[in-house]
């Protein structure tokens, strides 16, 4: 379960909407530092598995790339 300070992190990213940031927590993805160095076709073809259909389209896979984008911000700001 993404808890509610990590769901707010995710939510900064540009397009990223509760529904996004559900389907994610739908994959097992908890956490905006689980995103980082992920490929945004292979989380979006796994939300595609979970949900039992194709639904991610190009703007969903580029929504998907902010966030990744936004976890390695703030992973490369941590260190």
């Amino acid at each position: 379960m993404i808890e509610e300070s990590e769901r707010r992190r995710m939510l900064r990213a540009h397009s990223i909407g509760p529904k996004m940031v559900a389907y994610l927590e739908e994959i097992g993805i908890e956490r905006l530092s689980d995103l980082a160095g992920a490929d945004p076709e292979t989380i979006a073809m796994r939300i595609d598995i979970a949900l039992g259909r194709k639904h991610m389209n190009r703007m969903g896979v580029e929504a998907i790339g902010n966030l990744i984008a936004l976890a390695e911000r703030e992973a490369g700001g941590a260190g």
